[in-house]
């Protein structure tokens, strides 16, 4: 039998699919979320909600090194695992068409 993928939310799927596209920090990750929603998305309910993500396996993070720049401040980088991209492929086999079309019964 073949182990069963663990889906995203709604939220999550959207992350994920952000993520495709290479690791990303915070205010990247919620700058192109409010683009694509059109809905804004405070950093203290997008970093719970990547913490659940990191916590179900969908995503890992890293911290990267000080900057003078940013006095001294790290950015915390999050980038896709094997088992999100599973489950973001999973939602997408879902949500996709049959390849015979629409059955209306």
């Amino acid at each position: 039998m073949a182990k069963k993928v663990p889906l995203p939310n709604q939220r999550e799927g959207i992350i994920l699919s952000i993520l495709v596209l290479g690791e990303k920090y915070g205010r990247e990750i919620r700058n192109d979320y409010e683009t694509r929603t059109k809905h804004e998305m405070p950093l203290g309910s997008l970093y719970v909600t990547l913490d659940r993500m990191e916590g179900k396996g969908f995503i890992s993070s890293r911290l990267s090194d000080t900057e003078s720049i940013r006095g001294g401040n790290r950015r915390k980088y999050f980038k896709l695992t094997a088992s999100g991209l599973a489950s973001l492929n999973a939602v997408q086999q879902i949500m996709s068409v049959p390849k015979g079309g629409l059955a209306y019964v």
